[in-house]
């Protein structure tokens, strides 16, 4: 047989470069070890998509050792749902958003561990800064991954973008104690479905010339970019494939996609121009809770929305952004959801606008004999904040309120969020703390 050249790179200690043989590589010629990547293109790619490995329950896994071998469940009890479950739960099928009573069913001895939002940033900050530390193009598409662009960048590492990502990924395992995986690929599409392919710890490599093939079997499902109602639509159209859609003619295409019919066409053929970019536009900011027991009453799911608003009002404000439009979820005991949405007359991150529009929606659903639970609060449409109308100055309402909620915004920065509260929303605390009712985040 001829002798070729394979690209190959051993995680085990490093070592990199090309072997010369009849085969691919097995192991590495320097430590024997079986942990090495090989692939014809491994040394010329440079996007990559970073994936931390069931983020939320590793962190408590490296926080707390002694659960190491447990299956772990991060999220609301009872009727809460799973924000994340590690290998071990999956093995039983508890997914994430799976409501945590079927998760329990699945697996009985799962630990169930409320999630510590603020924890998990810090975490994922400190991941952060390994991946700014290679290039400056990193793009967060979520509190646990992100794209990276890493071309140009080989003189300044002193090597190619796969080593360094491999030395990374050993640096944020050593240093931080926890593992990602990585998806190397010529395009961000690519790189996000490798990533998946190698789980936990992995990486995974898929090149140009290969990708029309490697695509043509995958599920539409796969493709970075096209939601689940899209899939879905395409599959009862016939197109279950990446090479169904390839194949496909682009007018029949377009009258299932419209105006996105060519680009998802390209990305079932493995072609995506999206480059990697450091801004990340949020499409929206939102918050919902979960009750113990069903809410009825219209002063309880009052005071839970108004609460609502104010966390969704300081995340605009931290953003230096507002919404143009509400949305208004409400989840009834069969577990049905309602939503009802409402543009508004100018973008706004004030918290009182935002409550007193949601009320109005919120008062139309309240009625006898109908209970909810859960209740959620979003705004999209999200821009620059806007000047105050010269009609809501006339109504009397925005100018003072604007400055008391400004003053207030002051005193709760300087002594924390309960440091000010609205009389319904203390009333509704105090009923919480005597137990008549309880709340799951």
């Amino acid at each position: 047989m001829p002798v070729s050249s394979y690209p190959l790179l051993c995680r085990g200690c490093g070592s990199n470069g090309f072997v010369d043989g009849e085969h691919p590589p097995i192991s590495c010629p320097h430590c024997n070890g079986e942990d090495v990547r090989w692939h014809a293109e491994l040394f010329d790619l440079c996007i990559a998509h970073i994936d931390c490995d069931a983020f939320y329950a590793s962190v408590e896994k490296r926080d707390n050792p002694q659960l190491a071998d447990k299956p772990v469940i991060v999220g609301g009890r009872e009727r809460g749902v799973v924000a994340a479950a590690c290998y071990i739960a999956r093995q039983y099928g508890v997914r994430s958003a799976m409501p945590t009573w079927t998760a329990l069913k699945r697996c009985p001895d799962a630990i169930v561990i409320r999630p510590r939002m603020a924890h998990y940033v810090k975490i994922s900050r400190q991941i952060r800064e390994k991946m700014l530390e290679l290039t400056p193009l990193v793009q967060p598409i979520s509190i646990d991954e992100a794209f990276l662009d890493l071309a140009g960048t080989e003189a300044l590492h002193g090597c190619s973008p796969a080593v360094a990502l491999v030395r990374m990924q050993t640096k944020i395992r050593e240093e931080i104690g926890i593992t990602v995986s990585i998806g190397l690929a010529p395009t961000k599409s690519l790189a996000k479905m490798a990533s998946d392919r190698d789980k936990p710890d992995g990486f995974f490599a898929v090149g140009h010339l290969e990708a029309k093939s490697w695509l043509a079997p995958q599920p539409v499902s796969v493709l970075f970019g096209l939601g689940k109602s899209w899939a879905g639509r395409l599959n009862a159209a016939g197109y279950s494939t990446c090479g169904d859609l390839v194949e496909a003619d682009i007018r029949q295409l377009s009258a299932i996609l419209g105006k996105q019919a060519k680009q998802i066409q390209n990305l079932a053929a493995g072609i995506d121009t999206r480059p990697v970019t450091t801004e990340r536009i949020a499409k929206s900011v939102s918050s919902e809770t979960t009750f113990y027991a069903d809410l009825s009453t219209f002063s309880d799911l009052e005071a839970e929305l108004e609460m609502l608003c104010l966390k969704v009002s300081t995340r605009l404000k931290n953003a230096d952004i507002a919404g143009g439009r509400i949305t208004l979820k409400l989840k009834r005991p069969d577990h049905k959801i309602l939503t009802r949405s409402q543009t508004l007359q100018s973008c706004t991150d004030k918290a009182h606008l935002l409550f007193a529009a949601a009320r109005k929606l919120l008062l139309a659903e309240v009625k006898p004999g109908r209970s909810f639970r859960l209740i959620g609060f979003s705004v999209d449409q999200l821009g620059v904040l806007e000047a105050p109308s010269l009609l809501d100055i006339e109504r009397g309402v925005s100018d003072r309120q604007n400055k008391l909620e400004a003053v207030m915004d002051q005193v709760q920065h300087k002594l924390g969020q309960n440091a000010l509260q609205t009389g319904r929303i203390f009333q509704r605390k105090q009923k919480l703390r005597r137990g008549k009712s309880l709340k799951i985040d």
